[in-house]
């Protein structure tokens, strides 16, 4: 691919030149400028502005502008740099006529005609592709009005659905399902990815877009997996995204029928091809998709209107867009990167919502198989070798073993462990302890993904379940199908006892007649792919991760523990990189781990709020009402002191603080304790009689916040109170803003458990790595890094306002408060006893919400 760096350094834009749909803060201003100047010279930038100040529409308006300009300074230098060189050659030829040496002559303009011939090159190619996009736009104005008058031809569909095969014989491979890459030479322009964790931000993403004038002429595109983008209905009925892929790929590569019926045209058969899939349709929703931004979910309506796969629009798409947007998985993984096509090299990267990068890496690179599915691993391989073991190459057949041969070794490991010998191993001694360390697993995983085994081996243990039993007219049943039932037997057995109360309490409650109803066959994704995820992480350098063996729960998981070679392709590749979110803070151990590599690239930025700043009274709390140090310590948190303090705590303020009050606990088990008590000293229903009271339980927030949010707008309301857990769904991403969160308290600093086998390994790698106390320095991070998720729940706009509690002694430390966000550590008040005690918090509260009343 061709690509042109321009020589010409990019002047930084002023604050009206972003597109800023909105009068910017002074904050805004200085991250567009200061974005920009690290787009322009290629670093790695790390940025900080707290959640409420607008961080992803300025991140978006100063990267499009940096990309448009420079996509304006690469037309007019190459044009400049080919006017200057045909000038240059037009002197050197007058003086060839002049010249006595005419090898001479002829030599110093042979570089100057080479490199004429490449711009002239890459200016034809730039102009193909401009001409390209023109008549990309006038094609999707004229498919969107098609569209709505007319659906597509039948016989259309039929013809772009080409017949494919399905054979198993060793002499085929299936199509990759990636993209293949193209050989046309063509230029490459500079692209744009935007991550964050979820499609729901990225939507915001589009939502913001849409209000600059960046959105009348990007192409920007979505990125997401079949779950969010089929629209078959046969794959989407699937729910979970492995099958719905296994589901895909065999409709893709099905035979079509010589002679379908009328029937068989209008519905996708089981075995036939995916009409969504038909090539001029996704070419359509490829171009409207390009012509304007959407969304997730509008990209996945516009496909269902047209009857197009918005799955493979948006993959076609990807060559052509200049901003794409994707959740983190589909950038961090390499494996994922490879199989949509996506291109790093020159591109911009941003990461947003980042607070949680490393951890968000260590469990995409990660990897868990157990017992059950290595068992039914084991039977599925070899049913399918027995089926086909004649139609297979001795080579072939040799892979094959040596899966099953793996398969059966980690199972002895798990099952020769003993109850209580959990480990930790590393890839090359569990090779070795498995005596599979003779075998090449990257050569052994490349057949895997070359013919497409996981699927052929899933399709066939699929095929001889829906095989009929046997009869007197019927063979009897082959050896590899009887395993295969007996395993899926033994399983059902399995799930069926474990259901067995909830099935007669079921019977019990419904005590009407129903008619008879279709037994439904529970389909499971296959242990295929588990496996091969597993075995590819067994290939990784020895030093970067662990193996965790635990017998008693029959689990082999992987575990990452050093996070930079995941990430050494997008720090190589990229042009520059953008790392962003409201808590970056402590960002130590982000640069040790990922960046060390390009310390002379990396910058920081960190900004303050909007809000003014007596929007914001923060507290440390280290004594209670009564007196009492405040130490929410494991060991003593549950103690009656403790939590008589604590309840003392929170009927006080429920007392002097209007609109919602949101306190975060340590845990779950510790919330109960709370309410518990709560209830049994009566503070529950003293609470109760100025705020409604609700409680978070592990599972699904929606309608208890809904529950919440109805409470404190009900006329007459003194409120609400909502009692939830440190690091739960209500912690993070969640909008307190307004009434919704006047008040946020966290009690006691989060620690997780320090018992645990994956904990103490990453802190012990820590230490060996970056020196003693590295491991530490993670642990206390980690607890700070929760806790300034909570705090950032209240505050989400620049007329917002609201008072934050810090409940414990410990958070009056120095070095705790260096971590806290810079908005709140410079306005922190201690609430000591020689500076009045909780009386003067009580006060401070009253008299900071009375002002604003």
């Amino acid at each position: 691919m061709a690509h042109y760096a321009p020589q010409q350094p990019l002047a930084t834009p002023t604050a009206q030149e972003f597109g800023f749909p909105y009068t910017p803060y002074a904050i805004q201003e200085q991250l567009m400028q200061e974005l920009f100047q690290v787009l322009e010279r290629g670093q790695v930038g790390i940025f900080e502005s707290p959640t409420g100040t607008g961080k992803s529409l300025t991140l978006t308006c100063s990267s499009l502008t940096w990309l448009a300009r420079h996509e304006e300074l690469v037309r007019s230098e190459m044009l400049a740099s080919i006017r200057g060189l045909e000038q240059e050659l037009a002197k050197l030829e007058q003086e060839d006529e002049q010249a006595k040496d005419w090898l001479e002559s002829q030599g110093k303009s042979r570089l100057q005609r080479e490199e004429l011939r490449k711009l002239q090159h890459l200016q034809e190619l730039l102009d193909q592709q401009e001409q390209q996009l023109v008549e990309l736009r006038q094609r999707a104005k004229i498919h969107k009005k098609q569209r709505r008058q007319q659906p597509a031809k039948k016989e259309d569909l039929e013809k772009d659905l080409e017949p494919n095969s399905d054979s198993d014989s060793d002499a085929e491979h299936q199509t990759a399902d990636g993209p293949q890459e193209s050989t046309e030479d063509r230029y490459r322009p500079v692209q744009i990815f935007f991550c964050s964790r979820t499609h729901s931000q990225l939507t915001q993403i589009v939502a913001e877009l849409r209000k600059t004038p960046h959105g009348q002429s990007v192409r920007c595109i979505s990125l997401g997996s079949r779950q969010q983008l089929c629209g078959n209905p046969q794959v989407r009925a699937l729910k979970q995204v492995g099958l719905m892929n296994e589901r895909c790929l065999e409709m893709a590569t099905n035979k079509a029928q010589p002679n379908p019926s009328k029937k068989s045209r209008l519905s996708a058969g089981a075995n036939s091809r995916c009409p969504f899939k038909a090539a001029s349709l996704v070419e359509s929703l490829r171009d409207l998709a390009l012509s304007e931004p959407l969304d997730i979910e509008e990209l996945a309506s516009e496909g269902a209107a047209c009857g197009a796969c918005s799955y493979y629009a948006s993959r076609s798409a990807l060559e052509q867009a200049q901003l794409i947007l994707l959740p983190y998985q589909l950038l961090l993984q390499k494996s994922a990167r490879s199989q949509l096509g996506i291109n790093l090299r020159g591109s911009i990267v941003i990461v947003d919502e980042a607070h949680n990068l490393l951890d968000s890496l260590a469990q995409l690179h990660g990897a868990e198989i157990n017992r059950q599915q290595l068992e039914r691993t084991r039977v599925e391989i070899s049913g399918y070798k027995e089926q086909f073991q004649k139609r297979l190459s001795t080579k072939n057949l040799l892979k094959i073993n040596q899966l099953i041969f793996i398969v059966r070794r980690l199972l002895k490991i798990l099952d020769h462990g003993g109850p209580n010998n959990s480990r930790m191993l590393r890839t090359y001694e569990l090779t070795a302890e498995g005596d599979f360390f003779n075998i090449d697993l990257c050569e052994l995983l490349d057949f895997c993904a070359r013919t497409r085994f996981a699927r052929k081996v899933q399709g066939h243990a699929a095929k001889m379940q829906r095989e009929p039993q046997p009869s007197e007219n019927q063979p009897p049943t082959s050896s590899a199908r009887s395993l295969i039932l007996q395993r899926l037997a033994c399983e059902q057995k399995q799930k069926e006892q474990s259901k067995q109360v909830k099935r007669k309490l079921e019977e019990i409650a419904d005590k009407e007649e129903e008619p008879p109803k279709k037994t439904i066959v529970e389909v499971t994704p296959s242990p295929i792919r588990p496996l091969l995820a597993f075995l590819e992480t067994l290939t990784s350098n020895g030093e970067d991760g662990r193996i965790l063996l635990d017998p008693q729960a029959g689990t082999l998981k992987y575990l990452l523990l050093d996070p930079a070679e995941q990430f050494a392709d997008i720090v190589g590749e990229a042009r520059a990189i953008v790392i962003a979110g409201g808590t970056m803070q402590p960002t130590q151990e982000l640069k040790e781990q990922l960046f060390a590599s390009c310390q002379d690239r990396l910058v920081e930025h960190f900004y303050s709020h909007v809000v003014p700043d007596d929007a914001v009274l923060p507290f440390v709390v280290s004594h209670g009402p009564k007196g009492a140090p405040l130490c929410f310590k494991f060991t003593q948190r549950a103690s009656p002191e403790m939590l008589q303090e604590l309840s003392m705590v929170l009927q006080n303020l429920c007392q002097v603080v209007p609109g919602g009050v949101v306190c975060f606990l340590p845990s779950y088990e510790y919330l109960d304790k709370v309410y518990q008590h709560l209830e049994q000293c009566g503070t529950l229903e003293n609470i109760g009689r100025k705020k409604s009271v609700f409680r978070e339980v592990s599972g699904s927030a929606e309608q208890l916040l809904e529950k919440y949010a109805l409470a404190i707008k009900a006329s007459g309301s003194g409120g609400a109170l909502l009692l939830s857990v440190v690091g739960g769904k209500l912690s993070e991403g969640l909008n307190f803003a307004d009434d919704l969160g006047r008040a946020v308290l966290v009690v006691g600093l989060p620690y997780p458990n320090r018992q645990s086998p994956e904990l103490q390994q990453r802190m012990r790698h820590l230490d060996e790595r970056l020196g003693p106390g590295s491991g530490n320095e993670f642990y206390e991070n980690l607890c700070i890094k929760a806790v300034n998720q909570c705090i950032g729940r209240a505050v989400r706009h620049i007329r917002d306002y609201a008072c934050v509690y810090l409940l414990d002694e410990r958070f009056a430390n120095a070095r705790i408060r260096r971590k806290l966000p810079e908005w709140i550590s410079r306005h922190i008040v201690e609430a000591g006893t020689g500076r009045g005690g909780f009386g003067a918090v009580q006060a401070r509260t009253a008299k900071f919400f009375k002002s604003r009343s």
